[in-house]
């Protein structure tokens, strides 16, 4: 340090040391740590090469009329400082052997002299290297050596810091991206699922990431049931936005009048003029008509599609009808192929990202997996099957990371006098009057029935878990009447029937709130029956009403 006190001025870099602990973002900051290394060594020039840690090599970020630069590391002068981490003096660049020329040609400025400093943060790490062009006076001296060394290592430390920041603010400007994608994304998708008479309809999404590549859709039609499940190849922005295309183009040709055929093929063809080239859709695209229950579908390299028939308890697997969406304009189209669902069956659509689950030994869920589970739930409500495979998917997977994105869809036409699921909400209520209407032709029945519901479901929906699972209710003829039962897939014990028993015949202001609702249930029903699952946090409750007829 004795050349920096002999006749160095240290006013300069100690000024420069305030300007570098300001939050400045790169490009000012690179200015300001180039602009003090000129003034400071009194040279011409100055520019700062950025170490790549991915590459290996250093960049040329700023330098006065000349374009942007890489190097690999170890290469010429600077290549050298960096892999060192020696400062570097050379009177004569043109006499070196290490100097390269050709930058001089392109920007016409001729180097005499030059000083190349290795820039080291505090901790060590290698950040770039700063060299120091043309000594105004004569050449560079040890006491510039020394000087430049104190001006590299506060540069140093700012440029990382700069560099952090910066890193910081483009991950968060990306998660904000990412974040208004799966909005649009997650826009797309239905708010609700569908209500169609006989019928228990479910889809879900997981995503890998914050946006995804699958896609689901359940919307009724003047056509009929529309049911959708695509799987853009990737995940990310980039398939969230193919897939996000795709849904809008389809529901917009058959809300122009486009049959499944011609919306399908229009769809294909338009996808393959506007999507990259490396770039596809699988997808099933098909409608059902709730009257005749026949689903007619093309599926576009989407495999396995698998149909549970009830009544044989037997699968039956569909293959693709065509090429992915977009893989190649059609001309022509194959016939869409048609199913009729019987009571009681299951069409189960499901992405591969869950076949395709691995656990931590590289074993896959597999389908022998989905079919065995759908086999054993079949009767279950659809969003409950959907919640089972997927937590039996978590537990298989064993902490693995989701690799993929996770998407089906469930159709169940529901056999006579079976259930359906309704959303956790008191506008629920009217749907589940209708799910009676449907169901109960004795009205007097009908109305006890529905005193009953409307107190256990509100319940629930009060008191029970914060949770999008959805609440079964199912409607059966026995014997001597109706059994009704509710089933909770998500729920805490509360047993109805071990509430206290309010004392009915205290004066109205001594009374405690509350009870008067389930004491009345109790009343009303024959019996009343409570089952909770610890296991599977399942809570059923279920009372029986004496009626003749009662049931369709």
């Amino acid at each position: 340090m004795r050349y920096i006190a002999a006749g160095m001025n240290l006013e300069p870099i100690l000024a420069l040391a305030g300007k570098l602990a300001a939050p400045y973002d790169l490009a000012t900051m690179l200015a300001e740590v180039i602009d003090a290394a000129t003034q400071v060594l009194a040279a011409e020039r100055a520019s700062v090469w950025l170490y790549d840690a991915q590459t290996d090599e250093l960049v040329l970020r700023v330098a006065a009329d000349i374009a942007p630069v890489r190097l690999a590391a170890g290469v010429g002068i600077v290549g050298t400082c960096a892999r060192s981490r020696q400062v570097i003096n050379v009177p004569d660049c043109y006499a070196a052997a290490r100097f390269d020329p050709s930058v001089d040609r392109r920007s016409g400025y001729r180097t005499r002299c030059l000083l190349a400093l290795p820039l080291i943060d505090h901790k060590g790490a290698l950040v770039g290297v700063m060299q120091v062009l043309n000594k105004k006076e004569g050449v560079f001296e040890k006491s510039d050596e020394a000087l430049g060394g104190v001006l590299a290592a506060q540069c140093a430390v700012a440029l990382q810091r700069t560099l952090m920041m910066q890193q910081v603010i483009e991950g968060e400007k990306l998660r904000r991206e990412m974040e208004t994608a799966r909005a649009v994304q997650m826009s797309t998708l239905p708010a609700a699922m569908p209500q169609v008479a006989g019928y228990d309809l479910y889809g879900t999404f997981q995503p890998a990431d914050l946006t995804g590549g699958d896609t689901f859709d359940l919307a009724l039609t003047d056509k009929g049931l529309l049911v959708v499940l695509g799987d853009a190849t990737g995940h990310g922005i980039g398939p969230a936005l193919s897939v996000t295309q795709m849904h809008a183009m389809l529901r917009m040709a058959l809300r122009l009048g486009a049959d499944l055929d011609l919306a399908y093929r229009n769809l294909n063809n338009q996808l393959a003029e506007r999507l990259p080239a490396d770039r596809y859709i699988t997808a099933f695209i098909g409608l059902l008509d709730p009257a005749t229950h026949l689903l007619r579908f093309h599926s576009g390299g989407q495999a396995p599609i698998l149909r549970y028939r009830a009544a044989e308890a037997s699968f039956e697997e569909y293959k693709p009808t065509s090429f992915p969406l977009a893989a190649m304009p059609l001309e022509r189209l194959r016939s869409a192929t048609t199913l009729e669902l019987a009571p009681g069956d299951v069409l189960a659509l499901i992405s591969d990202g869950i076949y395709e689950c691995e656990n931590p030994f590289g074993e896959q869920f597999g389908a022998e997996r989905v079919r065995r589970l759908i086999a054993e739930r079949h009767d279950a409500p659809m969003a409950q099957v959907a919640t089972e495979l997927l937590r039996a998917v978590r537990a298989f997977a064993d902490g693995a990371a989701q690799a993929d994105d996770m998407t089906m869809v469930l159709v169940k036409r529901e056999p006579p006098g079976a259930g359906r699921t309704f959303r956790r909400s008191i506008d629920a209520l009217a749907q589940i009057f209708a799910f009676t209407v449907e169901t109960v032709k004795e009205a007097e029945l009908r109305r006890t029935i529905d005193l009953v519901l409307e107190e256990l479901f509100t319940n629930i929906v009060k008191y029970g878990r914060a949770s999008d699972t959805l609440v079964s209710i199912d409607i059966r003829r026995h014997a001597r009447g109706v059994r009704v039962t509710l089933t909770d897939p998500d729920a805490e014990y509360y047993d109805p029937q071990s509430a206290p028993q309010p004392d009915v015949r205290a004066p109205l202001e001594r009374r405690e709130p509350g009870r008067l609702g389930l004491h009345l249930v109790r009343k009303l029903v024959d019996t009343l029956e409570y089952r909770y699952s610890p296991a599977e946090r399942t809570g059923r409750i279920a009372f029986s009403l004496r009626g003749k007829d009662a049931v369709d």
